[in-house]
């Protein structure tokens, strides 16, 4: 008997052990996946807003580019006499002649563009009809109307249109501009460029992969029934691949690429149904590698605003590997230390605790100069803006910029640069109270928020470092100098109001030659 009662209660007692045990497992399951699904999720928003930054940089750079060729080698007196005699022309044999003087004119011109990642140099006459396609000579005289509006908004407006917009041969991220000749207009002129050389600029720097895709109802409707060999279904509904941008990439194969998209195409479908950003993250033995795989789609909209196409971005995350391998770690952990979980949990939550702090601090400081960031004032300024619209407090911000700071850092160096973003760093902070906030904007921009400070007093503060920073000696040839936008918070202020205010300041500041200050006051 004593012997079944011993058993009994060893019984007893492992199953408590192991209700306790799954009970720790369980929360402690819980946890580290909420965890890690929090830690995903802000590096995927983190991923995501850099990869909509190289695209609009990349896009702004390819825009300012094809103005350059517009102003440089297009916009001439010859090309804007044969338009203008286009425009005016009904007989055909006349058409072509000019057509053919055009082409020839511009032929060895868009050859050369096309190195420089244009796609499309199309011309037309008043009215939205095609006149001459470099990319494809022998397709003209369609009306474009209904097709392409950036076309009809340059007719309309006389005036120049960014966008990007689909074609009946090619998509493309299109630049209009309307031709003018003894100031009638005669026509309009599209530099274009594609998906592909966005790829093809970013690829210089970026290892990550991309692809392009466009809405298929876009390709069956709007497309030229010979020119839909240009794309090619994907693994998603209602999307179709851009073939240009099918390539081998520099850590993904297009076979990879493809197994990738595959797997991911039913979570996928269900998101482009909203049309917005999101971010997919895939990990698992079957992954390139086994690493980790954050895919970004970014909507790419028209010139309706309407959505039409996606951007895919394929990125190895070895944060997301980290994240993932520290979770399965802890679980391992917990299992085998479940006698001492209390504990244990204590020393985690402490440990994660501290890495969230500092995860904070880094987030919110900037790491050259260990002052406050934009994350940093933004989180600051909710809770000076309630005091000041509760308490009816001063506060007056002053925004300030190095002057030629490029030229410093071309001149004598990025390391020389760092130095003297340090020194004015420092120099600030011997002369700004403790209770002051000091945010480096961004590059050579910093922002100071002076709570309980009136105007008169900021413009005071920002003369003196002003004078400082000039008399300095930072150990360069030539003088560093600061202009500075100062102004204050009036009552039912945003943020956004008072810094657009300070930037405008600052911006006047420089065109009266820098190294001043500009405020209300003088504005």
């Amino acid at each position: 008997m004593d012997f079944f009662s011993k058993i009994k209660i060893s019984k007893i007692t492992f199953y408590i052990f192991l209700s306790f045990y799954i009970v720790l497992q369980t929360l402690s399951y819980l946890y580290v996946s909420n965890q890690e699904k929090k830690a995903i999720s802000f590096l995927n928003e983190k991923s995501l807003k850099s990869f909509k930054e190289e695209m609009q940089f990349s896009d702004n750079y390819l825009s300012k580019l094809s103005q350059t060729f517009y102003d440089t080698t297009i916009d001439t007196e010859k090309m804007r006499k044969i338009m203008a005699r286009a425009s005016v022309t009904k007989d055909s044999k006349q058409l072509n002649r000019l057509r053919g003087e055009l082409y020839k004119e511009f032929l060895s011109t868009y050859n050369y563009m096309q190195t420089k990642f244009v796609r499309q140099l199309h011309f037309h006459l008043p009215g939205s009809i095609s006149f001459l396609r470099f990319h494809r000579p022998s397709k003209f005289g369609d009306s474009l109307v209904g097709v392409r509006p950036t076309l009809e908004y340059v007719n309309e407006t006389k005036r120049f249109v960014h966008a990007f917009e689909e074609g009946r041969i090619f998509n493309g991220f299109r630049n209009v501009y309307p031709i003018f000749k003894d100031n009638i207009f005669v026509g309009t002129v599209e530099i274009s460029y594609s998906f592909s050389a966005i790829q093809e600029m970013i690829q210089e720097v970026d290892d990550s992969s991309f692809l392009f895709l466009i809405n298929s109802d876009i390709v069956k409707t709007k497309v030229f029934q010979e020119e839909t060999s240009n794309y090619k279904e994907s693994e998603f509904s209602s999307l179709f691949y851009d073939k240009k941008t099918l390539i081998d990439q520099k850590e993904l194969s297009l076979e990879q690429l493809h197994a990738v998209n595959a797997k991911i195409a039913p979570e996928v479908n269900k998101a482009i149904k909203n049309k917005e950003n999101f971010s997919i993250t895939v990990h698992n033995k079957e992954t390139y590698k086994g690493r980790a795989l954050t895919i970004n789609f970014m909507p790419v909209k028209n010139f309706y605003h309407k959505q039409v196409a996606y951007i895919i971005n394929y990125e190895f995350d070895d944060m997301v590997d980290l994240v993932l391998q520290r979770n399965k770690t802890l679980l391992i952990i917990l299992s085998f230390l479940s006698l001492f979980i209390s504990l244990l949990v204590g020393l985690i939550m402490q440990y994660l605790v501290k890495k969230e702090e500092l995860a904070h601090e880094i987030a919110t400081h900037d790491p050259l100069t260990k002052i406050y960031n934009r994350y940093g004032f933004k989180e600051i300024m909710n809770h000076r803006l309630a005091e000041l619209h509760r308490f009816e407090r001063d506060m007056s911000i002053v925004f300030f910029d190095i002057d030629h700071f490029k030229k410093v850092n071309d001149t004598y160096g990025h390391d020389v640069g760092d130095i003297v973003l340090k020194k004015i760093t420092a120099l600030v902070n011997l002369n700004i109270r403790a209770s002051d906030i000091f945010v480096r904007w961004g590059g050579e921009e910093f922002v100071i928020i002076l709570p309980e400070t009136t105007l008169e007093d900021a413009i005071v503060l920002a003369e003196k470092l002003r004078v400082t920073i000039y008399k300095h000696n930072f150990g360069v040839p030539k003088e560093i100098t600061c202009s500075f936008g100062v102004t204050s918070f009036y009552r039912d202020e945003t943020e956004d109001d008072v810094l657009k205010r300070a930037d405008k300041h600052l911006y006047k500041a420089k065109d009266l030659g820098r190294n001043c200050v500009v405020s209300d006051i003088e504005s």
